[in-house]
């Protein structure tokens, strides 16, 4: 490949309440990525978050096309990356996950590979071994995973009524996806395994359905926000708001961002009910009316 190649990425909110690591939802904030050879590395960025993205080989997107180059048995000559963030960092909203299907995307256009989804998810595992936010990335829309015993990637796109309205609040503080895993407990009791089968059983047919009135139901969840609630300022009480529009919420992964869906008349309102619920317990929280990316990634020459 000679010419610059641009591409986006969109940012995603998985779990979607009782959908541990297994749902996702793709949403309008991207990852935008140009990518050309070069003699050297050379890596610009700007948006969210810019002054955290490296501008070395330690770059997420560079380490991801570098080793899937190598999991290939190909090599890959050094490249220019142009990089507009719009995915807050280390907020639950699958920047990683952009980042590194990015990389991926990288090394199929720079190296003249497209991957299979076998292998594409195959090289995703080596930095993410939880499939949702990077099929969401990929495909985007509503997607539900699954890992076989094999190890391959199983990835449905279920539908998903438009008639609702989605919000994103962004707390002022970064969680990792690390720490807000090391609090979750080892195992469950069947009681509460069951409790989360139903609800992401019930919240996929509701969503396809457009049957909003399930929705906050079917987002109940015992496997693992009532451990991270402790590592979120006041979000028992965002849980537990009862508020006009507000159709269901849940942390956005693994936090500390939080999603809802509402009617399309009260996406705004309900954002700011949450921020202020936030604002109650310390933490600046800023609300973000959504959309869904129906797309996933998107290439294109320049």
């Amino acid at each position: 490949m000679t010419r610059e190649i641009s591409f986006t990425i969109p940012a995603s909110t998985s779990n979607l309440g009782a959908g541990f690591d297994a749902l996702s939802l793709a949403l309008d904030r991207h990852l935008h990525v140009s990518a050309a050879p070069s003699d050297r590395l050379e890596i610009e960025a700007e948006g969210i978050d810019e002054a955290s993205i490296p501008r070395t080989s330690d770059n997420l997107i560079y380490r991801v096309a570098r080793t899937t180059a190598e999991i290939r048995g190909r090599s890959l000559d050094p490249f220019r990356l142009r990089i507009r963030n719009e995915i807050p960092l280390a907020r639950g909203m699958g920047s990683s996950a952009a980042a590194i299907i990015a990389g991926i995307t990288c090394y199929e256009l720079l190296a003249g590979e497209r991957l299979s989804e076998r292998d594409l998810f195959r090289c995703a595992f080596e930095f993410e071994s939880h499939p949702d936010n990077l099929a969401a990335a990929l495909y985007g829309g509503l997607v539900a995973t699954a890992v076989a015993d094999d190890g391959t990637v199983l990835v449905s796109k279920p539908a998903i009524s438009d008639a609702a309205a989605a919000v994103v609040v962004i707390p002022a503080f970064e969680l990792s996806t690390e720490k807000a895993r090391s609090v979750l407990p080892q195992s469950y009791s069947r009681k509460d395994a069951v409790y989360n089968i139903q609800r992401s059983a019930l919240l996929i047919s509701a969503l396809a359905a457009g049957d909003w009135r399930l929705v906050r139901e079917a987002m109940r969840d015992r496997i693992h926000q009532p451990y991270r609630a402790k590592l979120i300022p006041g979000f028992d009480e965002i849980l537990a708001l009862e508020v006009d529009g507000l159709l269901g919420v849940a942390l956005s992964g693994a936090g500390p961002t939080v999603f809802a869906f509402t009617t399309p008349d009260r996406a705004a309102a309900v954002g700011g009910v949450i921020a202020e619920t936030f604002g109650k317990h310390g933490v600046p929280a800023t609300p973000h009316v959504v959309r869904i990316d129906r797309s996933g990634r998107r290439i294109e020459e320049v």
